[in-house]
């Protein structure tokens, strides 16, 4: 039986208040300011293989900073813009309004240190796909559907709004968000920060690119195959992946879930709060009474059986090693789910993609799609095989669908019984190059005769054509068709440079135990960043003195319920002491500053991943779970 707490008591720990705002990091397509259109970038991948990012930035505390009038709002929502035009080689913003951010900037009721808007005048990116906001691009990454705008707000956008953000943009996202990896005929491929021959990752490829360049400190994107957590690995920053429905406006049937890619897991905690559903508090798990009760299985198999790199195991086999050392019991267990069958219907379940492709042609191209319309670039070549099959998928193939939903789940419930906590890598491999296709030549050619094919033979030829794609990220779909929460964490970086994230998979509603397994991470040191690899293989000292000073101090509060246990996150602000000849938004410092320059001193070459000597007590996290209002449901069906 788990223990649980039967009383309240406080938690102090450390939140590090971390600020470093300059213009050194490249990203994104270059847009034009003046007429909000996309302007084309040609980039020579060859003459610039990374982008160099010294910048350690936390979103809260940039809105602390903004609260005591040490920074302007409009003034970062600038230099925000000028960050994407020095960095438009990543190509990872699609869109950019600077008009209606400041009008948004001056919308901002006037606040003070005590203002209830946790992301006070933070920029931020939004994701192109699924995440409506008014008057900007609703593409789909379809060409065809290139000139369509959002007529409204979705209540997600709006929510971030409310928490103070101010939204300056729209990233680059795959057609449909139908692949692993952010590459469209509409939009061209997101680079990775960490080398630019390299794909950011999908389907949340541009916002993981702009949150690893340093562009701003959390961007928005949604998962329902890895779209979030595929690019947080390849692009080396933190993604998680909430419990089904957990979020505002997203459906309880396993589907897209909307969140963020982040660099700070503090940041991740206010966010999940401000974004749960007030509905749907009661699907969060209560803590143990230790983390350490939680026993841990790990796997280094792919469930499909394609090859493991031996960096991805290289980076489980550590996590596995630093979390005895933390008091954990890991032992190697595989889900006992059958992952071939499981990818199988999960593309059945893709199935309406090709149908909604379809549609939105009928309304722009008055006709349905046809094969040509692959050769011509109009749509991808699974965009058209998911249309061919749409037409001839059998009626019950919604209830095998279903049914196999439902037996994933049991099997999953069946397995946390004794592993709460299932760890894999999150990605077989490193990021692929921008010139491996998605789909193999082979492959295509047998999209392009599909409409000659019954049902069955159809599929196989999907199944075979993604799995070229599908042999890089197998273990992320797991958890979006048993509708669980799984976080992706970047501990690893290989001897080539290239960031691997590890996976961390809970039972439905366990978000924030996975939030605070990965805080033990972050205060080990061990979540490495572009800017904490660059510092670390950059010879020269930091310039400035580290102010380890400059941190929030915060308290968990648990308060026992009865059956439920409610976990209060609060804040309290120390005074921030800046140099007199320093402006402040440059000199405030984390706590991952600090390790990097540790781990500068040791002038290793190749940075230490997981596997520490320490063993101070672990920290457990908690959240204030403020009351929110349900204003509509959108769903969109995100494959990747």
């Amino acid at each position: 039986m788990k223990k649980h707490r039967k009383l309240g008591f406080i938690l102090c720990l450390a939140i590090p208040l971390g600020l470093s705002l300059s213009h050194s990091v490249p990203t994104n397509a270059a847009v034009g300011m003046q007429d909000n259109t996309q302007t084309d970038v040609k980039v020579d991948a060859q003459s610039s293989k990374t982008i160099k990012n010294d910048e350690d930035q936390s979103a809260l505390a940039i809105a602390q900073q903004v609260k005591n009038q040490q920074i302007d709002s409009q003034q970062l929502v600038n230099d925000t813009y000028q960050k994407i035009a020095e960095n438009k080689d990543l190509n990872s913003v699609i869109y950019q309004d600077p008009v209606n951010a400041r009008q948004q900037v001056n919308a901002l009721p006037d606040t003070n240190t005590n203002s209830e808007q946790p992301f006070y005048g933070v920029p931020i990116l939004i994701k192109g796909l699924g995440q409506a906001y008014k008057g900007y691009p609703n593409t789909n990454g379809l060409p065809y559907m290139q000139n369509n705008r959002y007529g409204y707000t979705k209540n997600f956008v709006a929510k971030l709004q409310e928490m103070g953000f101010v939204i300056v943009g729209e990233t680059n996202y795959p057609e449909l968000g139908l692949i692993n990896v952010t590459d469209s005929n509409l939009y061209g491929p997101a680079h990775n920060p960490w080398d630019l021959t390299r794909n950011a990752g999908g389907s949340s490829g541009g916002a993981a690119a702009s949150v690893a360049a340093g562009i701003v400190p959390l961007a928005t994107g949604n998962d329902a195959g890895g779209s979030l957590r595929i690019p947080a690995s390849w692009s080396g920053v933190i993604g998680l992946k909430p419990t089904q429905g957990i979020i505002l406006g997203d459906s309880l049937t396993p589907s897209v879930v909307n969140f963020a890619e982040t660099r700070r897991i503090d940041d991740t905690i206010k966010l999940f709060e401000g974004l749960l559903d007030p509905k749907r508090k009661s699907l969060l798990k209560e803590f143990p009474l230790k983390l350490q009760d939680l026993k841990i299985a790990y796997s280094l198999k792919s469930p499909v059986g394609s090859v493991v790199s031996a960096d991805a195991k290289a980076a489980v086999l550590n996590a596995v090693t630093f979390l005895r050392q933390q008091g954990f019991q890991v032992v190697e267990k595989d889900s006992p789910v059958d992952g071939v069958k499981l990818m199988r219907t999960y593309y059945l379940g893709a199935l309406s993609d090709g149908t909604v492709a379809n549609y939105l042609a009928q309304q722009k191209l008055h006709r349905n799609l046809q094969a040509s319309d692959v050769t011509e670039h109009l749509v991808s070549p699974m965009t058209y095989a998911l249309y061919e099959a749409s037409k001839k998928a059998p009626k019950e193939i919604k209830q095998t669908y279903n049914n196999e939903l439902a037996l994933v789940a049991a099997q999953m419930k069946s397995f946390h019984e004794e592993y709460p906590i299932y760890l894999t890598p999150t990605t077989a491999t490193v990021a692929p190059l921008n010139s491996d296709p998605a789909f193999l030549p082979a492959d295509v050619a047998k999209i392009l005769q599909m409409a000659k094919m019954p049902f069955d033979q159809q599929m196989d030829v999907i199944y075979n054509a993604w799995y070229h794609g599908l042999s890089k990220t197998p273990f992320t779909q797991l958890a979006n068709l048993a509708g669980e929460p799984a976080l992706s964490l970047p501990t690893y970086v290989n001897a080539q440079g290239l960031p691997l994230g590890i996976q961390l998979e809970g039972e439905k509603g366990s978000d924030l135990i996975l939030l605070a397994l990965g805080k033990i991470f972050e205060e080990k040191g061990k979540l490495i960043f572009l800017s904490d690899y660059q510092k670390l293989n950059n010879d020269t000292q930091p310039s400035e003195p580290q102010n380890e000073d400059a941190a929030n101090i915060s308290k968990v509060v648990v308060h026992n319920l009865g059956k439920k246990s409610v976990y209060e996150f609060q804040t309290a602000s120390s005074k921030l002491n800046f140099s007199d000849n320093v402006s402040p938004k440059y000199v405030v410092r984390t706590s991952q500053q600090v390790n990097a320059r540790k781990l500068q001193s040791t002038k290793e070459k190749q940075l230490p991943q997981t596997g520490s000597n320490n063993n101070d007590g672990l920290v457990l996290l908690g959240l204030a779970l403020f009351s929110l209002s349900l204003t509509s449901v959108y769903q969109n069906k995100r494959k990747f």
